[in-house]
């Protein structure tokens, strides 16, 4: 949000940036790589006054005026959480905490220049520091290809800061056993992922799977059948069992759906869009129909974020008399409205507007009267509670927990807290700027849509959904790489933010080390990718899909065939050659059974135990029901079927009403006569001008103007008279 307002309020010093959500985000996340680099803005400026590059002085010059004017804003009022690492280091050099202690670092690849130096404090304080690198050895990395590339790096940089600190580094003894995995066949994967061996596995392979799937959809499918028969037949715990893929954004949605049928607790380890909150979303429409002036989409929306005091059918009901009418703008407010069918009618649907645009009407007039994002921040949390807002919330997350959605509900009770917090911090970072309601309005939402929803496992026992970089590496049984697809997994590229790559190379030239460039990038995937493969203690799945949800056809990952060739006699599974006829859940096993319903009425044979599964939920209370007219659907046929007399009555009547253009229709189309005629349905109707009506508007607009004319005439004629008898009293007097 201050990055934002900056932006706007810097722009005629700024040459290269504008104001836009793109924008913003490079800004964030350059200063904060500078930050993590311990970068300074005279440091900034000095390179910047000695380069000769155009393109880079532009960039350096509106950067270093942001960083300068965001510092200057949060100077000794605020503390920005990137500077939190750089005040440890500071203080750790007045604090005795760590003094004669023994540290463990344990599982980082990397560290950044304020980690660096945290590391160096930390050897001038303790008796003894342990870091652990995951890598074959601790020689400089030479070779490109070297899975261990960064790693190595990274320890070439930490023995180089305690050569400089003068502390004496032990070298650890080679361990050559393998004591996470409990076969041999995902120690030779590791040895030939590592680059260490090169050799194949001519045994049968049974614990390492690879499976074919026509989409996503039936791939998560296959991965949910394999963790029910992993918990049911082999003794697994769900906490035992992790689903890696590099595409979080396709599949984390379609894992919850597709789990939640087969009863498989998980949790995805990522933050939640915010933007999507329900309370968010009441937020924003509230401004925006004060934006957009009472527009018909942002009142609507503002109704049907489930906070409005109607009924789903009263709402339908007052949507549709705003469509045909053309409510929209100051029609909501400016007067009662005076069309409906009957006087009933009308009256109810204006007690609905009043109660629409009172509190909205209340909450204008108080923006009137406010100049300062702490005031509209301060007007709009007393129209939340007045609207009684966090009781509803509450009440909606209580329904939630008894219905067992318990992520969900924990996500409706943390967004008032979030909001609110966004709310303050817009107060407390221009507490006196003037700002207009507008420019308030870009401020919040974009603070609202960037903040993360982080949340932590409801239960204890879950399958962890993560992504290749947040992938946990102990104590898990079995793991499902996913999507392992060509451009995903690995990927093929990777943005290289505000400072391109040669600008970077340039930089570290001149001493300014940032983050990784995408060079690099690819280094550190390639040893994610390796940590991936490794993580598993017991079992290895690995699936891929043939074509994208639209149908787009996609090919495999260069690493299925690298794992083809280490081991040869590995079997490929697919859902395109065979269907597996597993009994899981109830629930996912009754679709499971609609499909082999399917497969059998076209004629194709299925396994004898569908038949007693179809007897079994035809018994079923609560799944007798379902099946009869699930079946009902799919034995149907598009055959016109003879209408009971009763019906016939019912939809026409006992006399005969027609015409010749009505019985041009049925002859026409019988089915739209029935729509038509039977059903009487008809269209919405819209508030618009129709050619037909073209020649009555005009009319009306002649009838008016001329109307108009003559009464000013006929006005100024009157005039005229009394003037003329006023002058003729004049003249006799």
């Amino acid at each position: 949000m201050l990055i934002s307002h900056l932006l706007q309020k810097q722009k005629k010093n700024l040459t290269f940036l504008s104001r836009s959500e793109e924008n913003v985000e490079l800004v964030i996340d350059q200063i904060k790589e500078l930050k993590k680099h311990m970068v300074t803005n005279p440091m900034l400026q000095n390179i910047k006054n000695q380069t000769q590059n155009p393109y880079l002085k532009a960039k350096l010059e509106d950067i270093s005026v942001l960083y300068e004017a965001y510092e200057e804003t949060i100077k000794n009022a605020y503390m920005d959480e990137d500077d939190v690492l750089t005040i440890l280091g500071n203080k750790l050099e007045e604090s005795n905490m760590f003094q004669d202690t023994i540290i463990y670092i344990d599982e980082f690849s990397g560290f950044t220049k304020q980690e660096y130096e945290i590391i160096r404090k930390l050897l001038r304080k303790a008796k003894e520091v342990n870091i652990t690198i995951c890598t074959d050895t601790l020689e400089e990395a030479n070779d490109l290809n070297d899975i261990f590339y960064t790693n190595k790096q990274t320890a070439s940089k930490l023995i180089k800061i305690a050569k400089q600190e003068q502390v004496e580094i032990c070298v650890p003894e080679p361990r050559n056993e393998l004591y996470r995995f409990r076969n041999e066949e995902l120690c030779l994967l590791e040895k030939n992922m590592s680059g260490q061996k090169n050799e194949k596995y001519e045994k049968e392979t049974s614990n390492i799977e690879l499976f074919l799937a026509q989409n996503p959809f039936s791939e998560i499918e296959q991965v949910a059948k394999t963790i029910i028969h992993l918990v049911k037949e082999e003794n697994y715990r769900f906490r035992d069992i992790s689903v890696i893929t590099k595409n979080m954004e396709q599949y984390a949605s379609l894992i919850t759906a597709i789990f939640t049928r087969f009863h498989i607790p998980v949790f995805a380890d990522q933050k939640k869009d915010f933007s999507d909150n329900i309370l968010v979303k009441y937020l924003l429409s509230v401004v925006d129909i004060f934006a957009k002036n009472w527009s018909y989409e942002s009142v609507f929306h503002y109704l049907k974020t489930g906070f409005s005091p109607f009924t789903k059918e009263e709402l339908f009901e007052l949507e549709n008399y705003c469509i045909s009418y053309g409510i929209k703008g100051n029609k909501w407010y400016k007067q009662e409205w005076k069309m409906a069918k009957s006087e009933e009618e009308l009256q109810k649907l204006n007690q609905m507007r009043q109660k629409v645009i009172t509190p909205l009407l209340e909450f204008k007039s108080k923006l009137t009267k406010t100049k300062t994002a702490k005031d509209l921040s301060k007007a709009l949390y007393e129209f939340l509670l007045q609207n009684e807002i966090y009781e509803k919330l509450q009440e909606k997350a209580d329904d939630l927990r008894k219905n067992g959605r318990i992520e969900l509900s924990n996500i409706y009770e943390t967004s008032w807290d979030i909001v609110m917090e966004v709310m303050d911090e817009l107060s407390m970072v221009l507490p006196d700027d003037n700002l207009s309601f507008e420019e308030y309005t870009k401020l919040l939402k974009m603070g609202l849509v960037s903040s993360g929803l982080g949340t932590i496992p409801a239960t204890i026992d879950q399958v962890m959904i993560a992504d290749v970089e947040r992938s946990r590496t102990h104590k898990v049984k079995a793991v499902f790489l996913i999507g392992m697809n060509d451009g995903v997994f690995p990927t093929n590229h990777k943005e290289e933010g505000f400072l391109n790559d040669q600008d970077r190379e340039y930089l570290k030239g001149q001493g300014m080390e940032l983050a990784k460039d995408t060079k690099e990038q690819l280094y550190e995937e390639n040893f994610n990718i390796y940590k991936a493969f490794t993580i598993p203690e017991e079992k290895l799945f690995l699936s891929y899909v043939s074509s994208d949800n639209e149908g787009k056809t996609l090919r495999p990952s260069m690493l299925i065939a690298k794992v083809k060739r280490m081991y040869p006699k590995l079997v490929k599974k697919s859902d395109m050659i065979q269907k597996n006829s597993e009994i899981t859940t109830k629930e996912a096993t009754f679709y499971e059974l609609l499909t082999n319903i399917r497969d059998f009425e076209d004629g194709k044979e299925i396994d004898e135990i569908w038949f007693l599964l179809y007897s079994f939920y035809r018994k079923d209370k609560e799944y007798g029901k379902r099946l009869e007219e699930a079946t009902k659907a799919i034995q149907y046929q598009n055959k016109p079927c003879h209408i009971s007399k009763e019906n016939i009555q019912e939809l026409y009547g006992n006399t005969l009403k027609t015409s010749i253009s009505r019985l041009e229709q049925y002859k026409r189309c019988a089915f739209s006569f029935y729509l038509k005629y039977g059903l009487e349905l008809k269209e919405n109707n819209l508030f618009e001008v129709k050619s037909i009506d073209t020649g009555n508007f005009m009319h009306e607009v002649i009838d008016e103007f001329f109307s108009q004319v003559l009464r000013k005439e006929f006005k100024t004629k009157r005039n005229d008279k009394r003037r003329n008898r006023g002058n003729h009293k004049k003249y006799h007097s």
